[in-house]
């Protein structure tokens, strides 16, 4: 009567909701009908009991199943008519596009902060408060703001986009007109708005593996399909890429080519001609996702952004997120007028605008020795990196990859694989890291944000990473 679930279909339990209430549709069970044992059904299903009785709580919460206590479950007889309708499935359009996209492991870090203290988190994709950089914002009146207001559009506040046009002139040699430039609320909101434009819900897009595009829900709640493709010294793997492209129907190729996150990897520049090169062919457009650049430790004058080698095909996302802290979301993306406009359309349509005292605290920013700020928070960077360089040579298990900015480590082994159980054990321990896993890959890396280990707090971490060795060794 009923078929063995396949957890490759979807959520188990509610593929056992579907079942029951199409054999109700159809008249295979009738109102007042008692249903099989627990035990029964979860032979029959082939899952545990646990998710037996999650499958029929919904469907009693939906009025559809009624219980009586030692009795069982019945079909409920005087509700069960409100249900036979053609009706909107909520939880089917919920599902497929949120139910993935908790963040459990996040959810143990945090626990593992709580119940540990002196906890080592390496896992946090910011950086320490002390690090930030000192910025002092000016107080506004309510009369400031309003009067300020008259210089927005929808575009953004008028002074900021001419801070940020001067920015990206003097420091990546980027040139444009004023309706090319956005102003968004972070570099991942510019994303989602670029793939709510430009991209239908079931359509593919190429990323770098692994890949921190893993770890956003966005793609989900877009509905876009992610095909990674491997890395080398280089960056992105053209070879795979086309393969992928033709593959899979790709419809958009999205690179984070300066210290890439995870693996901290630079794009060459040989490697950006040849990537501008192979999506002009199939006339794909290349989401360039910059936000580190200003983390770089040394000059990038070797390679140049891929907008500048093809401003046509190209679209640049950067962000203030960095330095801001969570607060002030502030990012940008720079392309066509025409496709610029569909996504200040699409901003406004979806009341994502940013307020103006956001934009007006970011453009004080640019007012106040930016620069000059980002070298002294680069310089600090360094010095934590190299005390994550010294600490890598004086072990031999964990091999650590070039860090040329950012302020993310790569670390990788020859052993076994760092499985959730030693990952969990880990943050038992009292760290907290980025397993591969996390970003669409099964091989044996890790990542750390070095930004966040002070030098009093190296000896533990040396304590812990060896703990970790022994656990992955072979």
């Amino acid at each position: 009567m009923w078929q063995k679930i396949d957890k490759a279909q979807g959520p188990a339990y509610r593929q056992m909701m579907d079942q029951i209430m199409r054999k109700i549709e159809q008249g295979e069970l009738n109102p007042g009908e008692r249903l099989a044992s627990e035990r029964k059904l979860a032979e029959a299903f082939g899952v545990n009991r646990s998710t037996v009785v999650h499958a029929l709580e919904e469907l009693r919460a939906l009025g559809i199943l009624t219980s009586k206590q030692g009795s069982g479950r019945y079909v409920n007889q005087t509700e069960w008519g409100k249900f036979s309708i053609p009706r909107i499935d909520w939880r089917q359009l919920i599902a497929h596009r949120y139910e993935q996209s908790i963040n459990h492991y996040e959810e143990k870090i945090n626990r593992g902060k709580k119940q540990t203290s002196a906890f080592l988190d390496l896992y946090s994709s910011e950086m320490p408060n002390e690090l930030l950089p000192d910025f002092q914002f000016p107080s506004y009146s309510l009369a400031d703001i309003l009067m300020e207001e008259k210089r927005m559009n929808r575009y953004g506040y008028l002074p900021l986009k001419e801070k940020i046009t001067g920015y990206l002139k003097e420091e990546l040699q980027l040139t444009f007109a004023a309706d090319q430039l956005l102003v968004t609320g972070g570099g991942q909101q510019a994303i989602f708005l670029i793939l709510q434009t430009i991209l239908s819900s079931g359509d593919a897009i190429a990323v770098e593996s692994p890949s921190f595009f893993y770890r956003l829900p966005l793609f989900k709640a877009a509905g876009i399909r992610l095909f990674g493709v491997a890395m080398d010294e280089e960056g992105i793997d053209l070879k795979q890429l086309e393969t992928s492209i033709l593959k899979n129907q790709v419809k958009a190729v999205l690179v984070n080519p300066n210290f890439q996150n995870p693996t901290g990897k630079v794009m060459s520049q040989k490697r950006r001609e040849a990537l501008v090169q192979l999506c002009r062919r199939y006339q794909l457009p290349i989401i360039e996702d910059d936000v580190f650049t200003d983390f770089s430790f040394s000059e990038m004058n070797e390679v140049q952004p891929l907008r500048l080698l093809d401003p046509d095909n190209v679209l640049y996302i950067g962000s203030l997120s960095r330095v801001l802290g969570r607060t002030t979301k502030i990012g940008w993306v720079l392309g066509p007028e025409t496709l610029i406009a569909r996504l200040a359309n699409a901003q406004e349509m979806m009341e994502f605008s940013l307020s103006i005292v956001s934009q007006m605290l970011a453009t004080s920013v640019f007012d106040e020795a930016f620069l000059s700020k980002m070298s002294l928070v680069r310089q600090q960077l360094v010095k934590r990196s190299q005390r994550l360089i010294d600490w890598s040579k004086e072990q031999t298990f964990f091999e650590l990859h070039p860090i040329k900015g950012g302020y993310y480590a790569w670390l990788t082994w020859e052993g076994k694989q760092l499985s959730t159980e030693i990952a969990d054990e880990l943050i038992a321990q009292g760290l907290g890291i980025a397993p591969a896993q996390l970003f669409g890959e099964e091989v044996n890396g890790l990542r750390l944000n070095f930004s966040r280990l002070s030098e009093e707090e190296l000896p533990k971490f040396s304590e812990l990473m060896n703990q970790a060795a022994e656990m992955l060794k072979k």
